[in-house]
């Protein structure tokens, strides 16, 4: 066993000083005042010790769209957007997946990121022709996370169509199972090969009601985009006479372990019959212009993710969720929270905690009998100077201020550094390049 030894540690809501972390393998055994009898001491001199940071959402593929995406071509929307990702998705091999989604992990992990729900529906050859392994992309995307010890669940995408009335686009022909019976199959096989899966209807645009209902009993957490765009409310009711959340809860999947990914433009219809969780992705919403989720009405857990990677970057996700509620509310400090520490700490939970609920990940939490997921922050570093320290660390920390991180009490991040990461960069480079990609 082995102690971790802060200057500080962040245990229910508090800084606690002169608190230890016992760690015996992957798990977290006893918070509390250190007994060297019970183990070997590490000091974290000038260190903060937080639970690691919990990336719900994840596109990681789409990281090879960074800054080739930031100039119009025409009038620009997220559904210009989304041509060129489309674009993307159809050149990539899977030697180019797996290497440009070692490069997004890298870069979670030197952010502070220790999990990732990774919404994975890129499953076929580009024509729809299954691999030889129907499983290989999701299998490489498992890979490149393990490789840089990132710990992922694959959220298996279920995808049926173009949209309600909407011809077949032939750049999704990679997403597309032939039925809800195939996604189910998927998922089983991937956690016969020993993987953490969960199942993901992609939308209600994109998954009939059948389907839906067909997962209704699926017995692991379920991630659905919902309400991103005012176009996919408006099939929704021409097809349903509904809005996205009343067909999710319709066909019975809104339950503890359903979340709603984004939730951009609900009305307070959904809002009240909402269950489970949101995941928010306040750097990708507001880089495509999707709209923002209206936090403060919400009563429901709201937690995180960084979608297309236009930012990885756990402490500008938190404070984006406040920052833009006060923009759209013309008010300061909108958030639920009581005492000069306690927007901070909403803001921490929705990073840590409630994205390993959402993602049915024991982690999250600094506590006995966690898994021993987390990260170190830098308390010399100058921003920090002269501060109330925890709110300090949420509205002016960066991945910067992350000097370790520990997956399952491996240590994967070290003095800043991801172990390999130049080698992944330029891998990354040439796998994009021999698929036809600029670097």
């Amino acid at each position: 066993m082995k102690w971790f030894l802060p200057d500080a540690v962040w245990v229910d809501g508090k800084l606690h000083r002169d608190l230890g972390v016992l760690v015996a393998g992957e798990t977290i055994v006893w918070v509390g005042a250190v007994d060297e009898r019970l183990g070997e001491v590490e000091r974290l001199y000038r260190r903060v010790l937080l639970p690691g940071f919990v990336n719900a959402h994840s596109h990681a593929f789409q990281r090879a769209l960074r800054g080739h995406v930031q100039h119009a071509e025409g009038e620009d929307s997220f559904w210009s957007w989304r041509k060129r990702m489309y674009a993307l998705a159809s050149a990539l091999n899977p030697e180019a997946v797996e290497a440009v989604s070692t490069l997004a992990f890298a870069e979670m992990v030197r952010a502070g990121f220790t999990t990732v729900g990774e919404f994975h529906y890129l499953h076929h050859q580009p024509d729809g022709t299954p691999y030889d392994d129907p499983d290989e992309l999701a299998r490489r995307v498992a890979h490149a996370a393990q490789r840089v010890g990132l710990r992922i669940v694959l959220l298996r995408v279920a995808y049926a169509r173009a949209g309600y009335l909407v011809d077949p686009d032939p750049t999704q022909r990679r997403f597309i199972d032939r039925s809800p019976d195939a996604a189910l199959a998927a998922v089983s096989r991937l956690r016969g090969h020993g993987l953490t899966a969960g199942l993901a209807p992609h939308s209600v645009r994109a998954v009939p009601r059948d389907w839906l209902q067909a997962f209704a009993d699926f017995d692991g957490v379920v991630h659905a985009h919902v309400d991103e765009q005012p176009g996919e409310i408006e099939q929704c009711l021409a097809e349903h006479g509904l809005r996205p959340v009343h067909v999710f809860a319709e066909a019975g999947l809104l339950n503890e372990r359903f979340t709603a990914v984004h939730l951009t433009h609900p009305d307070d219809g959904e809002i009240a019959a909402m269950r489970g969780q949101v995941c928010a992705c306040p750097t990708t919403e507001l880089d495509l212009g999707d709209g923002f989720l209206p936090a403060w009405k919400l009563g429901v857990p709201v937690c995180l993710g960084s979608d297309s990677h236009a930012a990885i970057d756990p402490f500008a996700e938190m404070r984006a969720v406040e920052w833009h509620s006060r923009a759209l509310l013309g008010r300061r400090n909108v958030l639920p929270h009581e005492g000069a520490d306690g927007l901070a700490n909403t803001l921490l939970r929705m990073g840590t905690e409630h994205g390993a609920r959402s993602l049915g990940v024991n982690a999250g939490r600094l506590a006995a009998g966690a898994l021993a997921d987390f990260v170190a922050i830098d308390l010399s570093r100058l921003e920090f100077a002269s501060s109330r320290l925890l709110p300090a660390i949420v509205f002016n920390g960066s991945p910067a201020a992350v000097t370790d991180a520990w997956v399952g009490g491996r240590h994967v991040l070290r003095d800043g550094r991801v172990p390999g990461a130049e080698r992944v960069a330029n891998e990354a480079e040439a796998a994009l390049r021999r698929a036809g990609l600029a670097g």
